[in-house]
């Protein structure tokens, strides 16, 4: 089933184009990625080829998929092709999974409802699937959405798309806060889907993980086509200066920085950590401290605890064994988090401005000086003032991760919980991030325990790493850092 973008525009309500004039085509078992700058608008890409935009973008030019125009369907014949015909595995799966139901029995629903299987059959196929993408721990019906990890929730989407019948597969940002060898899992099961003779469309910001695919690609910037070309020829030998620059904008890249410690502001005293209400032990006997101006990196494979651990050291949970020191403030508004699913910190039903301004009041700050205290942190992240009227569905995943960084800062914190901070970012968009991070680590004496599955970033901007698994010891090694 093959797919042809014919310049497809999408607007604003105020008639600024989003995505300007696309063209692509993708063969019945072809794959075309599209890689670029968060907010460049290829997540709207993926919404409009699905049908699912917001009301207030419009659309226009033509989508044609196996020969038919889907911009003529109306909205329920369009819904009418999912699952069937084409399947979108969304840039943020945690918000797309059902909160009520467990993890394997939304798996099951695929192979149960499109290959008529007995709830048996069906299930046993959905654990054989969650196996293969390294999701065994899960495969005992017992594990809410809820109680997983972002990697775990994007994994369990694209076990999903491999039982549905859909021809055309939308994936957007499979790899995001996954670790080398779940990513080389998530390519396998892709690969799988295109030996089916599946259309494949991928968004994605990282850029080794696209080299490991045969087909094209598409480089977009503010919405418009800068490149394209076959994917190994634009990533090796890129013609325009802005995808040179894409690519040399990788972690491996960047100049490493050192910290002087100041006084210490948050403990970890021997705890014993539990993932979950009653999920494994992920960490005994666990000590780590955190003082002014250093980042203090977290490192593990997805699903081992990494998050619990911060959130921990945030008091948002407690351990089974040990004691959480908060040195600095007994202040929880100076204990911030940075969530591995941005949505989890703004109301979707409200403007970004208004949980902006939540944020200030709840600072001690008056509402009415939003405007002044925001725009110089958006301009630090290149954020537009714009985005301020819209609500979270409105923004990019990217943008979202900034603001959400923009608000954290408002509360002006003594400690940062930064859980995958710069997962959804391009890597030119990742590198002015960080930098601004950096850079606030020493102006404001900030604190930040950073976690992140990318090796190369976190050994730049940290002196100090910690490695954490199910049921290990942490412990210091000869050279002050924190290994297994």
């Amino acid at each position: 089933m093959g797919l042809t973008l014919d310049t497809v525009t999408v607007s604003d309500r105020d008639g600024r184009p989003l995505v300007d004039r696309l063209t692509l085509d993708i063969p019945a078992g072809g794959i075309h990625v599209l890689v670029g700058e968060s907010g460049s608008g290829k997540s709207i890409v993926c919404s409009a080829i699905a049908g699912t935009l917001t009301d207030n973008l419009s659309l226009s030019g033509r989508i044609v998929l196996d020969g038919k125009d889907l911009t003529c369907l109306s909205v329920k014949e369009r819904r009418a092709l999912w699952a069937k015909q084409l399947f979108l595995i969304p840039q943020e799966p945690w918000t797309s999974l059902a909160q009520s139901r467990s993890a394997l029995t939304q798996v099951a629903d695929m192979p149960r409802l499109h290959q008529n299987l007995s709830r048996a059959s069906a299930l046993a196929t959905a654990r054989h699937r969650l196996h293969q993408l390294g999701l065994s721990v899960i495969d005992d019906g017992a594990k809410w959405p809820s109680q997983l990890s972002g990697g775990m929730c994007q994994r369990i989407a694209v076990a999903t798309a491999l039982g549905a019948p859909a021809r055309l597969i939308l994936v957007d940002e499979p790899t995001k806060g996954l670790d080398a060898q779940r990513r080389d899992e998530i390519a396998h099961a892709l690969r799988t889907l295109l030996d089916q003779g599946r259309s494949m469309l991928l968004v994605t910001h990282d850029l080794a993980f696209a080299d490991q695919f045969s087909g094209r690609i598409t480089v977009l910037r503010d919405g418009r086509i800068v490149e394209q070309g076959s994917i190994q020829d634009v990533l090796r030998a890129p013609c325009q200066p802005y995808t040179r620059l894409l690519v040399r904008a990788a972690p491996n890249n960047w100049p490493r920085r050192s910290w002087r410690k100041g006084n210490r502001v948050a403990a970890l005293e021997d705890v014993t950590v539990r993932g979950g209400h009653r999920g494994p032990v992920v960490a005994e006997g666990l000590s780590l401290a955190l003082h002014e101006r250093t980042v203090v990196g977290l490192v593990g494979p997805s699903g081992s605890g990494k998050t619990t651990i911060g959130n921990t050291l945030l008091k948002l949970q407690r351990p089974l064994r040990g004691r959480v020191d908060w040195a600095a403030s007994d202040d929880r508004s100076k204990f911030q988090k940075l969530y591995q699913n941005p949505d989890a910190a703004f109301a979707p039903w409200r403007t970004i401005a208004d949980t902006l301004s939540d944020a200030l009041a709840g600072s001690g700050k008056i509402k009415s000086s939003l405007e002044q205290e925001v725009r110089p942190l958006l301009r630090e992240v290149n954020l537009s003032r714009s985005l301020l009227q819209r609500k979270p569905t409105e923004v990019s995943g990217g943008e979202l991760q900034r603001l959400s960084l923009v608000r954290a800062m408002l509360c002006e914190p003594l400690l940062l919980f930064a859980d995958e901070p710069t997962s959804r970012l391009d890597q030119i968009t990742q590198m002015k991030v960080m930098s601004f991070i950096v850079r606030l680590v020493s102006e404001r004496s900030l604190s930040i325990l950073l976690v992140s599955h990318d090796l190369d970033l976190v050994r730049a901007v940290t002196n100090d790493i910690s490695q954490v698994g199910c049921a290990t010891e942490i412990r210091n090694d000869e050279a002050g850092r924190t290994a297994l």
